[in-house]
């Protein structure tokens, strides 16, 4: 099961105006492909059967839009896909949008980047909407929570005096919310959860006051959920949840072997997100490598998923875990690492083996869980990279599947 709700903290300060800055509410009508624009999208939108979906509305709003009236509904449509389930918004300023498109009981919901060229999305296929029961508790604030959203979308929710709200009809993956106070002019939370088509998440946040640092609101871990377990910090980043190509390029994935591995994989290493799928168990997306082995070289046969966290290195002095859902065959081992051309300067922190079982388990790596150098040649240790980090990788052993999913960090913050 995909993991139901979940928070990062963000901080702003206790005031903070609010701009909202969509896109031309003027309806239009898709005429398809081929127009004389050269900016712009198209896709063609399907139902879940896979039949062209005709006259849906869309909305484009950009990523940090909030609504300013209050909604049930995703979106308040702005565009319209024609009878060929064609839909086309020619003429976008460049930047980072949240594309919606809705019928009556299905939605797709996805962030894009715009450019000066005009951009084929391919075919975008909707799904059953997913809803979020929520609970803002023990509000001690001022600036109480009064009205709750999502960054993209037009839904804007009142929640009760008792901190109750209901968000229904919402697009599957992973979704921003804010709260705002009763005069709608402060946002007093924000906070990332990952929906799940056709379900119900149940979500609550305990709100406290920090003593160090400033006063805004700090997003304590949520005790509800069926398949995680609340860490130490307050602190949360779901690196990655598969559920975003946008996201996943931008991390610049790879599945990979290098010179001293005999073992090989299916596709070529820049090409990771051919890895990513539909998972049912999960009930979302996941990534899955293949590899092969060679029985003769056991010590040799690996292959690494890595992604790049900085190009400089960040500072995770303060990290408390990271989890992860995994399943395959062999074992893995996981590592932070100061990762540079010269092998010589690189440093490492990674784990014992961990094997692997073909049901999904979910695993959780403290900084006391790294190799000392005295216990194992090729790990530096914790302490040598744990203020210059720049990759992350799984390195899939002596197997022949290396499958991830919901990758969350406790206890820092990330670029």
């Amino acid at each position: 099961m995909k993991m139901r709700g979940f928070f990062s903290t963000f901080l702003f300060p206790a005031i903070l105006a609010i701009t909202f800055s969509g896109c031309d509410n003027s309806s239009t009508q898709a005429s398809g492909p081929g127009s004389e624009t050269t900016n712009g999208i198209f896709a063609t939108i399907l139902t879940e059967e896979g039949i062209p979906a005709h006259t849906i509305g869309a909305a484009l709003r950009k990523t940090d839009f909030t609504a300013r009236d209050s909604s049930q509904a995703a979106i308040s449509a702005d565009y319209f896909s024609d009878s060929a389930g064609l839909l086309e918004i020619n003429a976008i300023e460049p930047g980072e949008y949240r594309l919606t498109v809705v019928s009556d009981s299905l939605i797709f919901s996805q962030e894009i980047f715009i450019t000066d060229s005009l951009a084929d999305l391919g075919q975008i296929i909707l799904k059953k909407p997913g809803s979020i029961l929520g609970t803002i508790a023990n509000q001690e604030d001022p600036e109480k929570a009064k009205w709750i959203g999502v960054y993209g979308l037009d839904i804007l929710s009142r929640i009760d005096s008792n901190g109750h709200f209901v968000l229904h009809g919402l697009p599957a993956g992973s979704l921003k919310l804010y709260a705002l106070n009763e005069s709608q002019l402060s946002i007093v939370a924000d906070t990332l959860l990952s929906i799940q088509s056709a379900t119900t998440t149940e979500w609550i946040h305990i709100s406290r006051t920090p003593t160090d640092t400033l006063p805004a609101d700090t997003l304590q871990p949520d005790t509800s959920f069926q398949d995680t377990v609340a860490q130490d910090s307050s602190v949360q980043i779901l690196w990655e949840s598969f559920e975003d190509s946008a996201s996943f390029a931008k991390k610049a994935w790879y599945f990979s072997t290098d010179s001293s591995s005999l073992a090989t994989i299916s596709f070529p290493a820049d090409s990771a997100w051919k890895g990513v799928v539909e998972n049912a168990d999960r009930q979302g997306k996941v990534f899955s490598g293949y590899y092969s082995s060679s029985p003769l070289m056991q010590n040799n046969n690996y292959v690494i998923f890595g992604s790049r966290i900085s190009a400089e290195g960040v500072d995770l002095s303060g990290l408390d875990s990271v989890t992860f859902f995994a399943k395959g065959t062999g074992s893995l081992r996981f590592a932070l690492e100061r990762w540079n051309n010269s092998a010589s300067d690189n440093l490492k922190a990674w784990t014992a083996d961990i094997p692997l079982s073909n049901t999904w388990s979910r695993y959780s790596i403290k900084p006391s869980d790294f190799l000392q150098p005295q216990d194992d040649s090729l790990s530096t240790g914790w302490e040598s990279v744990r203020t210059t980090v720049t990759r992350i990788h799984f390195f899939g052993i002596n197997g022949q599947e290396l499958s991830l999913d919901d990758i969350v960090f406790y206890g820092t913050h990330l670029p």
